[in-house]
């Protein structure tokens, strides 16, 4: 308010001398703002009192109320203390406003709570309002009132009489110029130098009374600089006596001296006093003609004075002013009169500036340590930076890596002094954390204004894992929370780096994505390694950061090894040395993501297999698969007694599965490649092999892990089951040329094979009941009656490969249809079926079973009459109906129906 004031004091002087400023508009403007801004801050601070006074209220009525009614005698008790409130003194009064208070019961500058007044019997009586409601605060202030408050403090406190006789001596003086200057009563000359030796004795006689009268001799002293101060403006500015550059020299020497009294008798107010005339004295004497070097040259002594009072005083405003004046004309020129060939000249007191005001804050917070208070400069320490990046990007903005390499300095200037600011607590140990987020800031910009967005995003990544772990170490909640922002920045500038319709990554990706995961890891074990410096809402956090660490590690190495020509071998070496470290460590440590992802390498291994290994031993896959096999199988066995046993019973399902998998591909491909070209015995070989792990499951060997597990690989045998009962189903639509052997019936590849699977899914199927794989009774009820009709579909397709190869009849299902001998065939095969069905039920007394054949029995002579005898005078129609014939009379004589009491 004092600037303010002072400055208003300078424009109405200068009104005094110049034609321009003559009009009276410039008396008037000061005067309008003055009135607008005490009435805008008497009306907020009126608003403030009212909303205050009405929440008050509010709270006094829901207090009484409540106790009104939680009284048996609550209505009658209100209503006679409503109504004797006043004469008695019980309730709670509002004082009289007196003619200093407004009308509404305030005094200006007084606490709110003080207007109320409470009687004795009130402070005594048991329903007495809460403490809560007598202790309500006040808002706080606006600053409006605030500065407000501060003006109407200085303008009355200390002594007012000198100020305002100040304020008078300003313009008396003025006047007493441009009278002079009008009646040519003194030569100019003479009166600049009696304008100047007015300001001398002003400051000596002030420096005088220093000891008898302080707060008057600051008021003279101060007086007396800016006396000095207009008198080398208007002998500068309107009078041509002296050279702007003579007159900055001047108001130069005006400043220090007025700096080094202010420090000799501890005031601030002289400083910023003397400061303020010297950054406005350039704006005032400029011309436009003049060199930005001899400004900022100008300048730099300033603020060079600021820095010196700075190592002496922690005077916040006369920093704060400093750095506003510097930065803000900087910036005003600089957007008037700045070009590019201006940068050698400019560039260097841009860094000098930024320095010295860096130094300020450096030097603020090391004598408030030593005084022992924690205090930061926050608007130095946070706007500095700011201001001065935003200059140095509008510098360098034409410049290759410019920006880049100015991020880099801006932050070697914040961390290089980190280790001294450690060594010391208090304010330095607080500044060195702000000038830490502030290096890692603008070592962050610097990345992607460096490096394209690959490299940004690995950067980040790793920044950011830094960043979480040093804020656990240090139990700083805003530190984490920068190193979350910054991976997941990293995860958007590696998006960034992708096509938009494509998935295609190439070196740099990898390299990104492979950071992400580490990132992530590392973030997570950092988390799980200090759960006391973990919050209760980051519980789940080293979950979450570790599974993000795995999708960006495992999804790199499975998309990337996608776009190579033999994708399987690298995705297996990467998964294998992760599967390796993840064992180690799990053994090593009690971190727990290890653990789960050495559980998640076995599906990993399984979708490398399905997805790209068509033939897995290719590619030194030979050395490579076999390995991992073992690999993931040594796992298992390392960690045998660290897991929970469901989910060790499941890792070895399936690793099972990844061997068949293995095992079944291969064997197609090296029958296909090496034994025969065909499909058959390629298929036969695929299929054989299935039925040979099925075996070894079902009749295990090994005590580990086939034993000690065995209902594990039972489940694993439910998969390899469905692949061969699919396999067994296709297998039926297929001719099954055994070239280059001729084709004998059942003792085929295909038909034996299709045979020897149906008997092993018999075996597996028992076995998985006994052991409860398969828990419902129902299916092992219809066991038998479901093999029995494969067994029956299978009889079938063998005579149809025979009619196919004997009778060279095409194996589709329309010529198979049209077909006498087929159909002759199926009839007599039916009924041989079906006299076998009916003889077992006869024998084991099994009445369904009987039933079942003479149902089958009776679709055979359905079949007769209603396609057979469209074959009128062929031999396979005779056959037919004589084989039938004959069958169901032997059938009738050996097969009787069962009687119904016995068992089914």
């Amino acid at each position: 308010m004092r600037i303010v004031l002072g400055i208003l004091i300078l424009l109405s002087f200068l009104g005094a001398l110049d034609d321009w400023w003559r009009s009276p508009v410039l008396l008037v403007l000061p005067v309008l703002g003055v009135v607008c801004f005490v009435l805008a801050s008497r009306i907020a601070a009126q608003d403030r009192k009212i909303r205050e006074l009405e929440k008050l209220l509010r709270a006094q009525f829901r207090e009484q109320k409540a106790a009104a009614d939680s009284s048996p005698m609550g209505a009658a008790a209100h209503a006679g203390a409503t109504t004797a409130s006043a004469p008695s003194g019980s309730g709670r009064q509002f004082a009289a406003p007196t003619d200093d208070e407004s009308v509404f019961g305030w005094n200006e500058g007084a606490d709110p709570g003080e207007n109320f007044t409470f009687s004795a019997q009130e402070e005594t009586s048991p329903a007495a309002p809460s403490q809560a409601v007598r202790e309500a605060k006040p808002a706080a202030p606006d600053w409006l009132a605030t500065a407000w408050s501060q003006a109407l403090a200085w303008l009355t406190g200390g002594n007012p009489v000198v100020k305002v006789g100040l304020v008078v001596l300003f313009f008396g003086v003025s006047f007493l110029l441009k009278y002079a200057s009008d009646h040519s009563l003194l030569p100019v000359e003479l009166r600049m130098a009696g304008a100047g030796m007015l300001g001398v004795v002003l400051l000596a006689l002030g420096w005088r009374l220093r000891h008898g009268n302080p707060v008057y001799a600051l008021l003279v002293q101060g007086g007396g600089v800016g006396v000095l101060y207009l008198t080398i403006f208007a002998a500068a500015r309107f009078l041509d006596m002296i050279p702007p550059l003579w007159a900055l020299i001047l108001m130069c020497a005006v400043v220090v001296f007025s700096g080094i009294l202010a420090v000799l008798q501890n005031a601030s107010a002289l400083a910023v006093f003397g400061a303020a005339g010297g950054f406005l004295a350039p704006i005032l004497l400029s011309t436009g003609q003049g060199s930005h070097v001899q400004l900022f040259g100008y300048y730099a002594l300033l603020n060079l004075g600021v820095l010196g009072v700075a190592w002496y005083r922690t005077w916040r405003v006369l920093n704060l002013l400093g750095f506003a004046c510097t930065f803000g004309i900087g910036a005003l020129w600089g957007a008037r009169f700045y070009a590019p060939e201006y940068f050698s000249t400019t560039e260097p007191f841009l860094i000098l500036f930024f320095l010295m005001y860096g130094t300020v804050s450096i030097l603020f917070a090391r004598a408030n340590s030593e005084q022992g208070r924690t205090r930061l400069d926050s608007a130095l320490v946070f706007g500095l930076p700011l201001a001065a990046f935003g200059l140095q990007m509008a510098l360098v903005r034409d410049m290759e890596m410019g920006g880049a390499f100015s991020c880099l300095g801006l932050a070697l200037w914040y961390i290089l002094p980190l280790k001294l600011m450690w060594k010391r607590s208090g304010g330095l140990g607080l500044l060195a954390e702000a000038h830490l987020a502030l290096g890692v800031i603008f070592l962050s910009l610097a990345v992607p204004m460096a490096l394209n967005a690959s490299w940004t995003a690995s950067t980040w990544a790793l920044e950011g894992a830094g960043m979480i772990w040093l804020g656990l170490r240090q139990k700083r909640l805003v530190t984490r929370i920068f190193g979350l922002l910054l991976q997941v920045g990293a995860a958007v500038a590696f998006a960034a780096s992708l096509s938009l319709w494509s998935l295609h990554l190439n070196e740099g990706h990898l390299l990104a994505g492979l950071f992400l995961g580490l990132g992530g890891f590392f973030s997570s074990w950092s988390y799980w390694a200090c759960p006391e410096a973990r919050l209760s809402r980051e519980e789940q956090l080293p979950l979450a950061l570790g599974l993000w660490g795995a999708a960006w590690w495992y999804g790199t190495w499975f998309f990337w090894a996608g776009e190579q020509v033999r994708p399987d071998p690298i995705f297996l070496a990467a998964t294998l040395g992760t599967l390796g470290v993840w064992t180690v460590m799990h053994r090593r440590t009690l971190w727990f993501m290890p653990r789960h992802l050495a559980q998640f390498t076995v599906v990993l291994l399984l979708c490398s297999a399905v997805l790209w290994s068509g033939h897995p031993a290719a590619d030194w896959g030979w050395i490579g698969w076999p390995l991992a096999v073992l690999a993931q199988f040594g796992m298992l066995f390392a960690l045998e007694e660290r897991w929970d046993a469901r989910v060790r019973g499941w890792v070895h399902t399936l690793s099972a599965i990844l061997v068949a998998v293995l095992a079944l591909r291969e064997a197609h491909r090296q029958v296909l490649i090496h034994v025969v070209q065909s499909g058959s015995w390629a298929d036969a070989a695929a299929a054989v092999t299935g039925v040979l792990l099925l075996i070894v499951i079902v009749f295990p060997r090994l005590d580990w892990p086939l034993r000690r597990h065995f209902a594990a690989y039972l489940r694993a045998g439910g998969a390899l089951a469905a692949f061969l009962l699919l396999w067994w189903i296709g297998a039926c639509f297929v001719s099954g040329n055994p070239r280059p052997l001729p084709y004998v019936p059942i003792l085929n590849p295909l038909d034996l094979t299709q045979a020897l699977v149906l008997v092993t899914l018999a075996v597996w199927a028992r076995k998985a009941v006994t052991h409860d794989v398969i828990t419902d009774r129902r299916v092992e009820r219809i066991l038998p009656a479901v093999f029995a009709l494969w067994a029956f579909v299978w009889m079938n397709v063998v005579v149809a490969r025979t009619v196919h190869f004997l009778g060279d009849v095409p194996y589709a299902m329309e010529s198979m249809f049209r077909s006498d001998v087929l159909q002759a065939a199926y009839s007599v095969l039916w009924s041989l079926a079906a006299l076998g069905a009916m003889l077992l039920g006869r024998v084991r007394a099994l009445r369904q079973s009987w039933l079942a054949g003479a149902g089958l029995l009776a679709v055979v002579v359905g079949k007769l009459f209603l396609i057979d005898l469209d074959g009128r005078g062929t031999v396979a129609r005779i056959v037919s109906f004589l084989g039938v014939g004959l069958l169901m009379l032997v059938v009738g004589y050996f097969c009787p129906l069962p009687p119904k009491g016995e068992k089914s």
